[in-house]
């Protein structure tokens, strides 16, 4: 009797866990759903607002001036970033021009927007930075502040992050961006994996030989993890590498990569 009650209840044990489970996927499936009603909602929603805001007149200054307060306060959250982006995307496919022509608009609204993630948690960071990679045009022509704010981003980051604030860099297509990127990592002695550095590198939007020049000549003051990455760039970009190789200043790690 005392072995069939153990078993009774190990196998009402084992049910009461199956039921338990049972709710606890119901729940999950139930909120993924919501969450993702929502974020729709949040999209359909600021496709709506660019729209109209791309509609408007362009010398509409109220207007303006009432959007540019509603991007700092709406975007200054992570969600809402990401809801905003999948509005933006929309704007840019289907209507270009428009898109061009607001991205001018806004120019200084992105730089307050990155100052203001620059205070914020690694995560967020990394969030603002990927919106970057997403859309490069957003720093302006001339850009300089905007990358010096996402370099700032480096300090106190994630792997994560400073993967980001470097293809954020190279979607840019800045060089002295991605160098000064570089020479912080080195300074504080941070880390990024040497391939996925290579594979940011490879996917610089600027004039790749340049960017090799500039790194050839400031590689060998850098560790041997970002002067192998670096070598590995120079390599398929600039036909004076060979020089490098030769160069016994150059560690080991760096020639044979």
């Amino acid at each position: 009797m005392i072995f069939d009650f153990r078993i009774y209840v190990l196998i009402g044990l084992f049910m009461i866990n199956c039921i338990a489970l049972m709710i606890y996927n119901f729940t999950v499936i139930r909120y993924s759903k919501g969450q993702n009603t929502a974020s729709a909602s949040k999209i359909e929603k600021w496709q709506k607002i660019l729209l109209q805001q791309t509609m408007t007149p362009l010398d509409s200054k109220s207007n303006a001036s009432k959007h540019e307060k509603l991007l700092r306060k709406k975007l200054s959250n992570a969600e809402n970033l990401v809801a905003y982006s999948h509005a933006l995307q929309h704007l840019r496919s289907e209507f270009p021009k428009a898109y061009k022509t607001y991205i001018r608009k806004q120019y200084s609204t992105f730089q307050r927007l990155a100052d203001i993630y620059s205070r914020k948690s690694r995560v967020e960071r990394t969030c603002y930075a990927d919106f970057i990679c997403t859309f490069p045009e957003v720093a302006g022509d001339t850009h300089g502040q905007m990358v010096d704010t996402l370099i700032s981003y480096i300090d106190d980051s994630s792997i994560h992050c400073r993967t980001k604030v470097l293809r954020a860099l190279c979607s840019i297509g800045t060089v002295h961006g991605v160098v000064n990127a570089l020479q912080v990592i080195h300074d504080k002695s941070l880390f990024v994996h040497k391939q996925l550095l290579t594979n940011e590198l490879s996917n610089f939007k600027g004039d790749k030989r340049v960017l090799g020049r500039y790194l050839r000549n400031e590689s060998q003051r850098w560790n041997d993890s970002i002067s192998a990455s670096v070598a590995q760039f120079i390599s398929k970009f600039s036909s004076g590498y060979s020089e490098v190789l030769q160069d016994a200043s150059v560690s080991v790690e760096a020639r044979v990569a």
